[in-house]
């Protein structure tokens, strides 16, 4: 069994690493929102932004990969929808999640983009998300 200890650090490290997602996300957020490029020096830069090192080359990463993730977005969606017309909190988990997906397990990676969606929209967003990131995870990452 494990002790309090471990699972105290474990909670921890979990709490954390949603933190950072959610932190990641949120910037992403902000450029689609408004409709600019992912600008990691402009945030970092930013005094009310608290940006950790690990945040900082998160964000470097999907800032000069961001056209490349999003194609492979675009290419996921049905013909009949529009990546404009997804709204720019879905576009942000989505072009994080593809990011991770490279990086760690696909059903963590799906898992944790879930259960953010279902926090940060009301709707059944989440739905959309996991058939993104399931399909992209089959045909790309798994390959």
């Amino acid at each position: 069994m494990e002790d309090k200890k471990n699972i105290q650090n474990r909670s921890n490290f979990l709490l954390k690493k949603y933190h950072f997602r959610k932190n990641v996300i949120n910037y992403i957020y902000q450029a689609e929102l408004f409709g600019t490029n992912l600008n990691t020096a402009e945030i970092v830069n930013n005094k009310l932004n608290k940006v950790s090192e690990s945040e900082i080359k998160t964000l470097e990463i999907i800032e000069n990969k961001y056209k490349t993730i999003e194609n492979i977005a675009k290419k996921f969606l049905l013909e009949t929808w529009d990546w404009e017309r997804i709204s720019p909190l879905i576009r942000a988990i989505l072009i994080f999640g593809i990011y991770e997906l490279t990086y760690n397990n696909p059903k963590v990676v799906i898992n944790e983009m879930i259960n953010i969606t279902k926090i940060l929209s009301p709707k059944d967003d989440y739905k959309f998300v996991n058939k993104i990131l399931d399909k992209i995870s089959k045909q790309i990452i798994n390959k």
